[in-house]
């Protein structure tokens, strides 16, 4: 849950102020490194307090988190943002949706085939938009990160990227702190492909 809701608090409550969807990832590590890539989606929904919870003054409504999270162990970032993105658009602003929004998640997550390596891809429209899942060729291993590195470049400048860099390939500790959730596991996945033919092997959670 502290993944899904990465706040300062174990407890989550309702605000008076409805706020707007907001997307962020994490990743998390096993004991062989291997990861699995989290995208979650955070929207806003009315919520009606049980009858023995007070009532807030003057019949304000009261809005709770809800988190839609794909998990993965592709780190297909962009592409499940996209999905998440237009999967809530569908559920909210069309009558269109035939099924619960689960049922949606679990079609890619257990009915959409992973893409083979190589040049073949995986496309899933919805509304009108064409997502595409790839995968690098097994024979020609490349540092594959499904976001843009542009990211990384409006955030830090070249010395402090290069100063990272040399850090991480010394196997140093690096934090990375940001007010922007979203960009958090996306500039250390582009950190970490830096890194190539070299691979990151020790403790690393970004959220």
């Amino acid at each position: 849950p502290q993944f899904c809701h990465p706040g300062d608090t174990d407890v989550i409550h309702p605000c008076r102020e409805y706020q707007m969807p907001r997307i962020h990832y994490f990743v998390l590590t096993d004991s062989k490194a291997g990861k699995l890539y989290g995208t979650c989606l955070t929207v806003y929904e009315e919520f009606t307090p049980s009858s023995d919870v007070p009532q807030q003054e003057g019949g304000k409504k009261l809005y709770a988190p809800r988190v839609l999270c794909l998990l993965s162990t592709w780190p297909y970032l962009s592409s499940f943002r996209t999905y998440l993105t237009q999967l809530y658009r569908l559920a909210t602003t069309t009558d269109l949706m035939e099924a619960p929004i689960e049922r949606y998640i679990l079609n890619i997550c257990e009915e959409i085939p992973a893409p083979p390596p190589g040049a073949f891809e995986v496309r899933v429209k919805i509304m009108q938009q064409q997502i595409r899942f790839w995968a690098p060729p097994a024979q020609q291993p490349i540092p594959y990160v499904s976001v843009s590195f542009k990211s990384l470049f409006e955030c830090l400048d070249i010395g402090n990227i290069m100063f990272t860099w040399y850090t991480l390939a010394c196997e140093r500790k690096v934090l990375l702190v940001s007010d922007q959730l979203s960009l958090l596991t996306v500039c250390a996945e582009i950190l970490c492909s830096l890194l190539f033919p070299m691979k990151w092997s020790h403790l690393y959670i970004p959220v």
